[in-house]
């Protein structure tokens, strides 16, 4: 009789314990899937400042060669 009163309070706590873990793996991976957004959106920030910055660029070169007399230019 005492034997079972100890499996049962182990199976009692064994319960919490999974349920607990059950509980904090799911938490863990809705923060993954969080993060995974949040990197993926700063990632497209980082993309379009670059494309901005790569355009003000080639926008700046092509004035600079179209001011530039043709002598210049040639070799």
């Amino acid at each position: 009789m005492k034997e079972e009163i100890e499996k049962s309070g182990d199976w009692k706590l064994n319960s919490w314990i999974a349920a607990t873990v059950a509980v904090v793996a799911t938490c863990m991976a809705i923060g993954n899937v969080k993060d995974g957004n949040i990197v993926q959106a700063m990632a497209q920030v980082q993309t379009k400042s670059i494309d901005a910055w790569s355009y003000y660029q080639a926008k700046s070169t092509k004035e600079l060669l179209a001011e530039m007399p043709p002598s210049n230019c040639a070799p």
